[in-house]
């Protein structure tokens, strides 16, 4: 497999503050990398080094296949748009120049690219307006399409949605999807919003502490919300009887507890544990979310909002 980025045991520290710890990562060419953790466990760290706005204290990564310490990785960047904690825009300038001045940095030979940027990005009727007079998603949508300048292989976005209202988020979300299935174009998504994030994600990322605790694909996600029956018995060795008998997919959560992935008719149930000697304490259906799953991974914090697999 291909990756746009991967990480080697990346640290970095801040005096005696360590924001990143031994990071590992890979992201895979093609696809909606959704990075997950808390306020301050290192998202914006890992970002800025990624991007080279910071350098590892220890560590390498690679970018596109060139390692970080490659005198050629300033041309890799160049193949690569961010938008890092805020939209970086003139706000004395119209839509149509901003584009045109980050051409110019890039060092583009001719602004074609623009009017199209412009279209993808719906601000081509914005005309001579200035930034300044923008709404909060409009705003956000040119941070964007100033990254799509100089057509980049790779996009990194930092809480692209944050703030923005339903309309401009279903806007944001449309065109990160219609660039990833047209233009090929990989995206690391960091957000907290985490039901939105679960509609373009291809894979994910958790980071606690400045640590990568898991990193899996949306399948694999899936597979671990599916829908299932938690069930209390009186003795759990004899469920994994019941449950390998009828070739049941089913997962042990402690002395007394399983989770059970199958569609249940209580009588029968109750009828094969009986056969067995086992007595049902209780049975509760669940479906875990990418909220919940998230909470169980790396607990609770008021900065997560709710999601639905």
């Amino acid at each position: 497999m291909e990756f746009v980025f991967k990480a080697n045991a990346i640290s970095k520290q801040y005096g005696k503050f360590t924001a990143l710890s031994d990071v590992n990562m890979e992201i895979p060419k093609g696809a909606i990398y959704g990075f997950v953790g808390k306020n301050g466990a290192g998202k914006t760290t890992l970002i800025r080094v990624m991007t080279g706005l910071n350098h590892p204290t220890s560590g390498s990564y690679e970018l596109m296949g060139k390692s970080f310490d490659d005198k050629d990785i300033a041309k890799t960047r160049r193949r690569m748009g961010a938008v890092v904690e805020a939209p970086a825009i003139y706000l004395d300038m119209t839509a149509r120049d901003n584009l045109i001045q980050q051409c110019l940095m890039l060092g583009l030979p001719d602004f074609n690219c623009v009017d199209e940027i412009l279209e993808l990005i719906g601000l081509a009727d914005t005309g001579k307006k200035k930034a300044r007079n923008f709404s909060l998603g409009m705003r956000q949508r040119l941070g964007i399409g100033v990254a799509l300048c100089g057509s980049p292989d790779f996009v990194v976005l930092d809480e692209p949605i944050n703030g923005l209202d339903p309309q401009g988020i279903i806007e944001v979300r449309e065109m990160i999807l219609k660039l990833n299935r047209e233009k090929g174009i990989t995206f690391l998504i960091s957000s907290h919003i985490l039901d939105e994030l679960a509609k373009v994600a291809t894979h994910y990322g958790f980071i606690d502490k400045g640590h990568i605790v898991r990193q899996m694909t949306a399948k694999d996600l899936t597979d671990e919300c599916r829908k299932s029956v938690r069930m209390k018995v009186s003795d759990i060795s004899l469920l994994s009887k019941v449950m390998e008998e009828k070739s049941i997919d089913y997962k042990v959560i402690d002395s007394n507890t399983a989770d059970i992935y199958a569609e249940l008719t209580f009588s029968d149930v109750a009828k094969d544990f009986e056969n067995a000697g086992c007595t049902i304490i209780n049975m509760q259906e669940r479906e875990e979310s990418l909220e919940s799953f998230y909470l169980s991974l790396l607990g609770g914090n008021e900065d997560v909002q709710k999601s639905v697999c």
